[in-house]
């Protein structure tokens, strides 16, 4: 048993020493892939182990490869050593720890490329994709085969790819296998990112290199570092990878793995736009831009400045002949299609690009040569001689290098210019000045609103800048080199400043003086410093500006430069119709016009001395109250055409409490009103009345100069109350300005009436009477008292209205009624009866309407009034002879035996059947009467043919006019009227095959009245007047229509 079990115990030992040896010999196999990953010849269905092809790189170039120096490590053990139990456990627990250490077993490379799709996976080292056939690489797929891992999510991240796309950056890293790039979108891959993950970068490096396009095969790139190129937009083409131990040297050169644009120095484009040519090709940077020995002129100049992705560009100015020197403008001077020399320039770089380089620039001048070389926005060229700029030369040269020749002479030009231009408060120009000294304006010339300044021919940099002060903004922003420094809108400059920049600043003072419309010209200032008036009403009309050598004496006195007008005041300014912005006035000054019908249409005012603002509220044509304003905003409206009509005007601030302000409006049609103050409204509120004119007055608290307050300030229509008592009804409810009181269609009488105003913003009522059946007229009322009777069955028939006070100053109040059977009456005013009398005709409505004293009815005022009959039924079209239930009254001048008149048979209502019976009738009535030429009197007596007609017209009250019976019997001409009518178609011609009943029939020299079924009534000599057949007198030869 002893020796059996030794036997065990010994064998035991063997097979553990055994199994030791061949985990040995696995791990040493293992070790040797993982340190030979380059052996791996990339196909998908074996490993090859072969030394010699798996440790080749392509090139490239073709199949040949170059060979790699790394060599296998093998930690393989040589001995077996036999010991105990506890050796053997320790060997194996190495194993173990070996085993499980991430490994790289195979590389497989994929592309997707252009016109092809995904090519077949190469093996690492080799080339995936295409070189020589200018196809794109748009997606790549990089797989690893590692062993050792334990999970799926570790295989998955063994390798992260980044793509950088054509128009679209880099891309989000994919993992082990995924895609990188785009498919189907025809979008170039054009550069490379690879990274290890973290246990496999501690042991191997990823080398990788791309093809790319124009560049070929640029360096390799390792470890997430950049490999392509950016910024070009050349695609890459191919690629290489290869994993390699960590240490190992690169597949290859190094050099230049990725090109980026940024990197390139900056370039610059230059191009002329030459006389009789036109714009030239672009120059590069040193070449001549332009012409030279032709005499041909350069008109303008473009420069770009071309740095990928850093900032910068290229700025230049001109100066070109008839306009000076320009604004500066990025990439470009001068003008086109103008004929105007380009005759120097200035070039300046920007951003970046300026602190990297110096720009240098040298110009061709006409009749010179090359002159030598400017920089940085010095002047090249010539100003002042005429001489054009025929050729330029461009250099960007980094900052502190040489300069490409000499600086020496660069320019040729006049003394430096200062220009000033201003324009007045009326908006029109005042004109401008040049030269070492410039003046504008003077004593007596407009007042100025805005200026602008510019300093010419200058050779230096720098530029002018100047501001200028108003009465109601203070100081504004300030301008430079030819902009526009305003006062507020209408307002006049009240002070300026200027001052140089640059090295003008260096090498001129500026000085100046003002011309102050209250004060005459100040004293000079300089270099920033105020000229001109504060507080007053004044404003600068006049400016001198001189540029003066550095450090040189003044042009003159500085003595009160600048004048601070001492004292408490106010001032204000009006804006008028016609007129425009009119210049300011002082405390209780008129800000305005009178006597021009001019309306005011925008106010500013501000106080000066204390520490209080004005506030403004206006009430606007067709807008009403406006919100209040002050300070550099006016109130009311500008170029609308919008009347202001009333005001209000208050002080804030801390001195508020120690003034009053008052103020009163001059109105059309009423002229000064009363004074106002402190808020209240002062002008008048909806009668459509414009102001004028103000006047404001600033005074203390207490003060005995306060203005006396004893006319109306506010005239404002005020409110109208009317209430009508009607039968049947009673009293109804009241209605209001323009209303109608009472009833219409429903044959009901007023029988008393109720009138007051209120709201009125003066003195002053509404008193009236009323025209009452059985009773007459009733005393006046007034102020809401009952005018008629109540419960008595008594009808208004005329009414009586008047204001009161100083209401009837201002207001008129217009009303009218309406009758039975008449309806509405014309309008009438202040008194004036409106309805009838004597004719017992109720009143049945009431209409009422206050409106501004001297303004239109606001309708008809014909008849609105009337003691007899008034005409309303049928009527003759047009300008034909009208009927009338009123007889017709002969002129004064007939008298004696002919002057008969038929009086009017027709009803006051009556129809035009009306009028045609009425006219036959009375044709019958003469039926017997004798003829007599040229007589026209009662029946029984004596009538001709046209004598006859015309008493038969009176009948329904048609006055003829001058055809009249005294005319008819004394004047030759009327001797045959009948024949004045025909020719003259007093009555509407017809036909006379359609003719009708009551129409008249034409004969030579004769007429008749046409009563139907071809029958006439007419008088004929020897006859007298009968009814006979229509052709008895003879030939017809016309008819018409008197009452058609």
């Amino acid at each position: 048993m002893k020796e059996g079990g030794i036997v065990r115990r010994l064998f035991d030992v063997s097979v553990s020493i055994l199994m030791a040896a061949v985990l040995l010999m696995s791990q040493s196999w293992a070790v040797t892939a993982a340190y030979a990953d380059y052996s791996v010849n990339g196909s998908t269905d074996s490993t090859n182990l072969n030394s010699e092809d798996s440790n080749a790189i392509d090139d490239g170039s073709g199949p040949e490869g170059q060979e790699s120096n790394a060599s296998p490590v093998v930690n393989e053990s040589q001995d077996t050593q036999q010991g105990s139990s506890e050796d053997v456990s320790e060997v194996v627990a190495d194993d173990s720890a070996v085993r499980n250490q991430l490994t790289v077993k195979n590389v497989s490379v994929s592309a997707h490329v252009q016109n092809i799709g995904w090519m077949d996976p190469v093996g690492s080292g080799k080339v995936a994709g295409t070189t020589g056939r200018g196809l794109n690489l748009e997606a790549l797929k990089i797989s690893l085969e590692v062993d050792g891992a334990a999970s799926q999510e570790q295989i998955a991240a063994a390798i992260s790819v980044e793509a950088h796309v054509s128009n679209v950056g880099w891309q989000p890293a994919v993992g082990n296998g995924g895609t990188a790039g785009t498919t189907g979108q025809s979008r170039a891959v054009e550069a490379l990112r690879v990274r290890l993950s973290g246990e496999l970068s501690a042991r191997y490096t990823v080398w990788y290199r791309v093809h790319s396009a124009e560049f070929g095969w640029l360096g390799w790139a390792c470890d997430g570092a950049d490999a392509g190129s950016a910024g070009y937009g050349r695609a890459v083409q191919a690629v290489q990878v290869a994993v390699l131990p960590k240490g190992d040297p690169a597949p290859g050169d190094t050099t230049s793995p990725f090109k980026n644009r940024s990197d390139d120095p900056a370039s610059i484009s230059v191009r002329s736009h030459t006389s009789n040519i036109g714009w030239m090709s672009p120059v590069r940077s040193g070449s001549v831009a332009g012409t030279t020995g032709r005499g041909l002129p350069m008109e303008a100049l473009e420069a770009q400045l071309g740095w990928y992705g850093h900032s910068g560009s290229i700025e230049l100015r001109g100066h070109v002949s008839n306009v000076g020197w320009q604004q500066w403008s990025k990439g470009h001077c001068g003008t086109t299609g103008k004929s105007q020399r380009l005759e120097a320039v200035q070039i300046r770089l920007t951003g970046e690009a300026a602190d990297k380089y110096d720009i240098w620039y040298c110009a061709h001048v006409s009749g010179i040569g090359w002159l030598d070389w400017a920089c940085n926005g010095a002047a090249a060229g010539s100003a002042g001689k005429g001489r054009a700029i025929e050729a330029v030369k461009v250099v960007l040269v980094e900052k502190g290098g040489a300069a490409p020749g000499s600086s020496a002479k660069v320019f040729i030009g006049d003394p430096d210019a200062v220009t000033v231009s201003g324009s007045a408060v009326s908006g029109e120009s005042l004109g401008s000045s040049s030269g070492q000294k410039a003046t504008i304006g003077g004593k007596g010339a407009k007042l100025l609103n805005s200026i602008a300044l510019s300093v010419a021919g200058q050779t230096d940099n720098g530029s002018i800048s100047y501001s200028v002060m108003d009465g109601y903004s203070g100081w504004g922003v300030s301008s430079s080199d030819g902009g526009a420094a305003k006062a507020v809108s209408g307002a006049p400059i009240k002070a300026i400043k200027m001052s140089l920049i640059g090295q003008l600043a260096a090498n001129y003072d500026i000085w100046y003086r003002v011309c102050d419309s209250g004060n005459g010209w100040t004293g000079w200032a300089s270099n920033g410093q105020a000229c001109g008036v504060s507080g007053g009403s004044s404003g600068l009309c006049g400016i001198d500006v001189a540029l003066v050598n550095k450090g040189q004496s003044s042009p003159g006195s500085s003595a009160n430069a600048f004048i601070e007008t001492p004292g408490i005041g106010l001032v204000s300014q009006a804006h008028v119709a016609s007129a425009g912005w009119l210049a300011p006035v002082g405390n209780g000054e008129t800000a305005g016009q009178t006597g021009k019908s001019r309306s005011l249409q925008a106010l500013y005012v501000a106080t000066q001395g204390i520490d209080a603002s004005v506030e403004v509220s206006a009430h606007v044509a067709n807008i009403g109250w406006q919100p209040y304003v002050s300070g550099a905003s006016y109130a009311g409206t500008v170029g609308k055409g919008l009347a202001i009509q009333a005001v209000k005007l208050r002080l804030t601030g801390n001195d508020a409490s120690k003034y009053d302000i008052y103020y009163r409006i001059h109105a059309a049609d009423y002229g000064w009103l009363g004074w106002a103050k402190n808020e209240a409204a002062a002008g008048t509120v909806g009668l459509s009345k414009q102001a004028e004119a103000i006047q404001i007055k600033l005074v203390a608290k207490g003060s005995s100069d306060a203005p006396v307050q004893d006319h109306d300030a506010l005239i404002k229509l005020p409110g109208l109350s009317a209430k009508a008592n009607c039968s049947g009804l009673g009293w109804q409810a009241p209605v209001g300005n323009g209303s109608v009181a009472g009833t219409v269609g429903q044959n009901r009488a007023m029988e008393a009436m109720q009138l007051s105003l209120s709201d009125s913003s003066m003195s002053g009522g509404i008193s009236y009477s009323a025209h009452v059946s059985n009773i007459g007229w009733q005393s006046a009322v007034s102020d809401g008292a009952t005018s008629g009777t109540v419960g008595q069955g008594q009808q208004i028939q005329a009414v009586k209205i008047n204001l009161t006070g100083d209401v009837s100053n201002y207001f008129d109040v217009w009303y009218r009624v309406h009758v039975s059977n008449y309806g509405w009456l014309g309008w009438t005013k202040n008194g004036s009866s409106a309805g009838t009398t004597k004719l017992g005709i109720p009143v049945q409505a009431l209409q009422v309407k206050i409106v501004p004293k001297g303004a239109s009815a606001p309708g008809s005022t014909s008849d609105s009034y009337f003691e007899t009959y008034r005409y309303m039924g049928y009527q003759t079209p047009g300008s034909y002879p009208k009927v009338s239930c009123n007889s017709v009254q002969l002129p004064s001048y007939c008298t004696g035996y002919f002057t008969y008149v038929t009086p009017s048979r027709i009803p006051y209502n009556a129809s035009r059947q009306d009028c045609i019976n009425a006219f036959i009738q009375r044709a019958r009535e003469y039926i017997g009467t004798r003829y007599i030429e040229p007589w026209s009197s009662w029946p029984g007596d004596a009538v001709d043919c046209s004598g006859l007609v015309l008493q038969c017209l009176y009948a329904t009250g048609m006055d003829m006019g001058w055809y009249n019976p005294y005319n008819h019997r004394w004047l030759p001409e009327q001797t045959y009227n009948s024949m004045n009518w025909y020719r003259s178609n007093t009555f509407m011609p017809v036909s006379t095959s359609a003719m009708q009943r009551g129409d008249v029939v034409y004969y030579q020299g004769h007429i008749g009245i046409y009563i139907g079924n071809g029958r006439i009534i007419d008088s004929w000599p020897g006859i007298g007047v009968t009814e006979r057949s229509v052709n008895a007198p003879g030939r017809v030869i016309g008819a018409a229509r008197p009452f058609a």
